[in-house]
């Protein structure tokens, strides 16, 4: 694949709509994830956050798959998509990677010594930099082997899926745009078979499988949302209320469709609220706040800090000062380059 190789412009005359609340609903659903993440790592109910991490991950593919594929569309080469797609990952990424090994050593049952030479740092530190963080999620003497940052397992797909756009695009550009449902159908049909299939055998490795597969059915929804753009404008509003339906039922049948209901209610959402479409004037915190928000939680816990609103309250503070630092300090710089 030549990097400088010019890209072809989609054959679709209208434009997406500049005036969207994208910005709104990455930052939303990036709270949902820490919402619910709070009450996983502590192991309580406070929040009781009705909204489950899943639903949430696949919104977030979703926006992923519709924006991504804008921006390639968008970019004069592939050599500029990539590093466009580099910028916005990685800084942030090895960022929270190595201060998380850092900052938990305070915390780790090992002496200083023993935790700086032992060999499951090393691990986690290949595992993670390289994105392969399901190989060794956990710091020695650390939070009892639980993993530091169980939100990083989605960055691998997501960086699987933008190597994957170009070799798609060449199929939706011209007269296919049929083929991103057919690929969304059968990757939602194929995660709730390897889904069901680990209930039935208790292996976790088709669920984890199971996951990833998802994820890409979300992605691919996205994508067939640009490309469906303007029939997606026409008849929205008729797809609004199966579309909640759906997405609050559960059930493997119903599994199958949830990609295209969430996918349904974030274009509805995104181009029927216009008072949120400044919302990204204060920064682009959704990306911040999803990579950095389980350590902060998993380090007021190694602190002994209490359960109860007040302290979760100081916690959603930290984690969005965080984030604002983040974006302003570091992401937006590497962007901005």
């Amino acid at each position: 694949m030549n990097m400088g190789m010019e890209i072809r412009k989609p054959q679709i005359a209208k434009d997406i709509e500049t005036d969207n609340c994208f910005d709104f609903l990455r930052f939303f659903l990036a709270l949902s994830v820490f919402f619910a993440h709070y009450d996983v790592l502590h192991g309580s109910s406070l929040l009781n956050y009705p909204i489950p991490t899943p639903r949430a991950v696949g919104a977030f593919f979703v926006i992923s798959g519709l924006l991504i594929y804008r921006s390639y569309c968008r970019s004069n080469t592939l050599k500029r998509y990539f590093e466009k797609r580099a910028r916005r990952i990685f800084p942030a990424y090895l960022l929270i990677v190595l201060l998380s090994s850092i900052l938990f050593s305070a915390f780790s049952s090992l002496s200083v010594g023993e935790y700086y030479t032992s060999p499951e740092l090393c691990k986690y530190l290949l595992a993670n930099l390289s994105t392969m963080n399901f190989l060794h999620p956990d710091l020695p003497g650390v939070l009892d082997g639980e993993a530091v940052n169980p939100s990083l397992w989605t960055i691998k797909v997501e960086l699987l899926l933008y190597l994957a756009v170009p070799i798609l695009a060449s199929f939706f550009l011209e007269k296919h745009r049929w083929f991103s449902l057919v690929i969304a159908v059968l990757s939602s049909l194929t995660a709730v078979f390897f889904s069901r299939t680990a209930d039935v055998t208790g292996v976790a490795a088709y669920d984890l499988v199971g996951k990833w597969i998802s994820l890409v059915s979300y992605y691919m929804v996205g994508v067939s949302l640009f490309l469906y753009r303007e029939e997606m404008c026409r008849i929205k509003w008729y797809l609004l209320l199966p579309a909640l339906v759906l997405s609050a039922l559960n059930g493997y049948a119903v599994d199958c469709f949830r990609p295209f209901a969430i996918g349904a209610l974030v274009y509805f959402v995104a181009f029927t609220l216009p008072y949120l479409n400044k919302f990204g004037r204060i920064g682009d915190l959704s990306y911040g706040i999803y990579i950095f928000h389980a350590p902060i939680i998993n380090l007021t816990i190694c602190m002994g800090w209490e359960v109860n609103l007040r302290m979760f309250a100081i916690t959603l503070s930290l984690v969005l000062l965080v984030a604002f630092l983040s974006w302003h300090l570091l992401e937006k710089k590497m962007l901005s380059r």
